[in-house]
């Protein structure tokens, strides 16, 4: 009888152990099939519907539905060369430094520097005979005496032998000078605001170089080199950049040259100053190259003269003209006096250009923002004749005008 109810006994608890595994069983399976679930509804199927092909089908559309789908991005820190001289070499080697004196009787002397002037700039080798290009702020006007180091030390005299009035570039011819490294010019097409640029010029302790770095923040079409109110004698349009000016011996960098991250140059650096502040800007390479060509070939540069100040016309200021004209180069004083719009003298005189005049174009090239008047008109030589398109009163009429 004992031995009935023991086997009765354990007859029971293997039936109850079975009934446990099994429902542990049970459980361990849901719960895989729910994580299952967890992994393929959050994980799986929008992975799936970031695959055209298969986001066609609507089963996973509605499935991701309401789904947000957060991708894990990784930090990473994008090293750039911290010394900029790697990309300036190419044009280092043929920067300048230029030490101008002059004596205090105006008279340049060996003795200038205790009793007169001295004055430290920066320079270009734009010839490999030594002929050298900078800014006419860089240096003390002629006449002076002017000694030229380059990148190796060696240091030459030099005499201005050109300068531009309408660019303000000045050139200095070194003598005796052979196989010096020269300058590499980008095209000027290529140059585009928003690219990064150094300037690099030299300073007055030992010629060492002095880089800035910055951007070519714009190209200021309105930017004239006469002052807040253009004139036909002088350049209008540069490029501006985001460089700071403000230390000691900033002022060495004028006449410096402005090159790429190629080492290719953009322009030179010039300064004028307008109401008590130094401005600064750059004067492009297609001028530089022009003036090159020019003396080259003529030993001088020859320009026409006009004789108008004037506004450059856009959509910004065409109120100017009652909104008729969005171009063109409006005659122009602030006092709105002839003799101060157009000077007393002057060919546009002469022609009977007037005060308020728009002008069109010239020799059939229209006047606008990309080839201002200034530009266009620097393009002739004296002698020349022009024919100017001009808007009077609401009506168009030709000028011929014979430059100066």
């Amino acid at each position: 009888m004992n031995e009935n109810n023991k086997s009765e006994k354990d007859h029971k608890s293997r039936k109850g152990l079975r009934i446990i595994r099994f429902a542990f069983f049970v459980l361990l399976v849901f719960a895989l099939s729910g994580a299952s679930l967890v992994i393929i509804d959050y994980s799986l199927i929008p992975r799936l519907t970031t695959a055209k092909w298969l986001n066609k089908y609507k089963f996973l559309q509605k499935a991701t539905k309401n789904v947000v789908v957060v991708n894990k991005t990784e930090q990473v820190t994008v090293s750039e060369e911290q010394n900029i001289s790697r990309y300036s070499n190419k044009s280092a080697s043929s920067v300048v430094e230029i030490i101008s004196q002059k004596s205090a009787s105006g008279v340049s002397s060996k003795k200038s520097n205790q009793s007169g002037q001295t004055k430290f700039g920066s320079g270009l080798i734009a010839t490999a005979d030594g002929l050298i290009i900078t800014y006419q702020e860089a240096i003390l006007a002629d006449p002076a005496k002017y000694k030229i180091i380059t990148s190796d030390g060696t240091s030459f005299e030099g005499r201005v032998v050109l300068t531009d009035s309408f660019t303000g570039l000045t050139f200095i011819k070194v003598d005796g000078a052979e196989n010096l490294p020269t300058a590499s010019f980008i095209a000027p097409e290529d140059i585009k605001t928003g690219s990064k640029i150094i300037a690099i010029g030299r300073g007055e302790s030992n010629a060492s170089i002095v880089y800035k770095s910055g951007l070519i923040s714009q190209l200021a079409e309105q930017y004239s080199l006469s002052g807040p109110l253009a004139t036909s004698e002088k350049l209008q349009g540069v490029f501006l950049t985001d460089m700071a000016f403000d230390n000691l011996g900033d002022e060495n960098l004028v006449g410096a040259a402005a090159a790429d991250y190629n080492g290719d140059v953009v322009g030179i650096l010039g300064s004028q100053k307008v109401d008590q502040t130094r401005q600064y800007f750059i004067i492009s390479v297609n001028h530089i190259e022009h003036l090159i060509d020019e003396y080259l070939a003529n030993g001088a540069i020859k320009r026409g003269s006009l004789g108008v100040y004037y506004l450059s016309l856009d959509k910004e200021n065409s109120y100017l003209t009652g909104n008729k004209y969005d171009r063109g180069a409006l005659v122009y004083s602030p006092s709105l006096q002839q003799g101060l719009a157009v000077i007393s003298g002057s060919p546009a005189d002469k022609a009977g250009l007037r005060i308020s005049d728009v002008i069109l174009s010239v020799n059939g090239e229209e006047v606008n923002p990309g080839q201002n008047l200034a530009y266009l008109v620097s393009k002739y030589k004296p002698g020349d004749e022009l024919n100017i398109t001009v808007a009077r009163d609401g009506q168009e009429m030709e000028i011929k005008v014979t430059l100066q």
